[in-house]
């Protein structure tokens, strides 16, 4: 039979760390700053968004210039031309390459205009960001601020439960300890618990005949279901 007085002491000592720790992780203002840092990073990532967007609009307007000085080039060569002395079909010609530069110039101006209201958008919106990111970061500090200051006393008793919790784990078969450990960073707790009328302590499951007769023989078994370590009552 092993013997678990130590590790039940051990647990019932660990159980106040497990209550000091919860109060520490509902900690409202914890909670608060812990949601602002995913603001801060969803707004991180908007702005990288917002400035690859706006890489693509300086390469669109790139290419609407090159546009604008062809169109600007044929427009002067035409403007050159000597159309006194020209024949029917140089006047023709003259005219159609008119109308493809009035064309183009018209398609350019719509660009234009998309391009100016996809500026205007990713301004607005790199502003909005900046202001979340501002209000965000501004909150973070501040509940961050408080729950240091409020979880100062609560931490320096964890510690201080953890330094005797270490004490007691020379007396424990490290079999058993390292189960426990493993099974608390599961965060199955608690790990150990009694055999209360043919049922698991922990979630209430009946056992049957057979692994009755195994935790009698062997002192332990683990529940099937919660995966608690069962311990018998019986002496």
């Amino acid at each position: 039979m092993i013997k678990l007085s130590n590790i039940l002491e051990y647990q019932k000592k660990d159980a106040e760390v497990v209550k000091l720790e919860r109060q520490l992780n509902s900690n409202e203002n914890k909670k608060i700053y812990s949601q602002m840092i995913s603001v801060v990073k969803e707004a991180q990532n908007q702005s990288a968004m917002l400035e690859n967007e706006a890489g693509n609009l300086v390469a669109s307007f790139e290419k609407l210039k090159k546009t604008y000085n062809d169109n600007l080039k044929s427009a002067n060569a035409l403007n050159s031309k000597k159309i006194d002395d020209a024949s029917l079909d140089e006047l023709k010609s003259y005219e159609d390459i008119s109308k493809t530069i009035v064309n183009n110039l018209s398609i350019l101006e719509r660009k234009l205009l998309n391009e100016a209201e996809r500026v205007r958008n990713v301004l607005q919106n790199f502003d909005a960001t900046k202001k979340k990111y501002n209000l965000a970061k501004e909150k973070y500090n501040k509940h961050k601020a408080i729950f240091d200051e409020e979880s100062k006393a609560l931490k320096e008793d964890i510690e201080k439960r953890n330094k005797d919790l270490k004490e007691l784990e020379s007396g424990i078969e490290q079999g058993i300890l390292a189960r426990y450990k493993q099974k608390r960073q599961d965060r199955i707790y608690p790990v150990f618990v009694a055999c209360i009328d043919k049922t698991c302590g922990g979630c209430r499951m009946e056992l049957p005949s057979a692994v009755l007769a195994t935790l009698k023989n062997e002192g332990i078994i683990e529940c099937e279901h919660c995966h608690r370590i069962i311990y018998s009552t019986e002496n």
